[in-house]
């Protein structure tokens, strides 16, 4: 049995490592809710909130859409930028507006449209893995705005989101052709697939491995214990 367990000494260890790569390749997923806190949230102040937001290579955010952020409260933001190119996080300070024919924009009109007045938030990075940390004091009525990246061109190709403070969000605003990567308020149900699969074949193989070394065991102890018989004498 110590042959046994000795074969099998990395089969915990293969499927502990498979568990957690695959649980590693699960996004956490923020669109259209409220942002995840840090660890340290129970000591903070509860006028204190946490958004983090990603700049993604297919021009996107992830999330482009979160809801329901509170109102007249600090809200602390790390930008993430996961791409080559330099990206911009800018909330316009205009509620409610939006730009509905966005391939067609003009970064003067995007200007005019969205930022006449200052922006609610504005932040920027330049390369992978660089992050940008600031915070903003969210407005004091509910309302939603749009957020874009108005580095030259990124908006047209899609690059833009919706932020709401107390309230949801409205169902008929125009989304991003990548909206959906982080929208959902649970466990994406696609991704969550992709886990119990990983984890089941890990477990089969693991199962099959067993069975195979088990057997082999059982039929090395059988040829121990067979007795040896002496040679027949010879015929007279």
């Amino acid at each position: 049995m110590r042959i046994v367990l000795e074969r099998l000494g990395t089969a915990p260890g293969v499927l502990a490592i498979v568990v957690l790569l695959a649980l590693l390749a699960v996004p956490v997923s923020g669109g259209m809710a409220r942002a995840a806190s840090p660890d340290s949230r129970a000591d903070l102040s509860e006028s204190t909130d946490y958004l983090t937001i990603t700049a993604t290579g297919t021009y996107g955010y992830q999330p482009d859409t979160v809801a329901d952020l509170p109102l007249s409260t600090t809200i602390n933001v790390t930008f993430i930028d996961n791409n080559s190119l330099p990206h911009s996080f800018n909330i316009s300070s205009r509620e409610g507006v939006e730009i509905v024919d966005y391939t067609d924009t003009t970064a003067g009109e995007l200007n005019e449209t969205l930022f006449s007045a200052p922006a609610l938030y504005a932040a920027y990075v330049s390369g992978p893995g660089e992050k940008s940390v600031g915070s903003f004091q969210s407005p004091a009525t509910p309302g939603w705005y749009e957020f874009v990246c108005n580095v030259s061109g990124h908006f047209q190709m899609g690059m833009f989101g919706y932020i709401a403070f107390g309230e949801g969000l409205p169902s008929n605003l125009t989304l991003p052709p990548r909206t959906g990567v982080g929208s959902s308020t649970g466990f994406p149900v696609a991704e969550a697939i992709v886990v119990l699969v990983t984890i089941l074949v890990a477990l089969v193989v693991i199962m099959m491995r067993l069975r195979r070394i088990v057997r082999e065991r059982a039929l090395e102890e059988s040829d121990k214990e067979s007795p040896v018989l002496p040679p027949s004498p010879p015929a007279p």
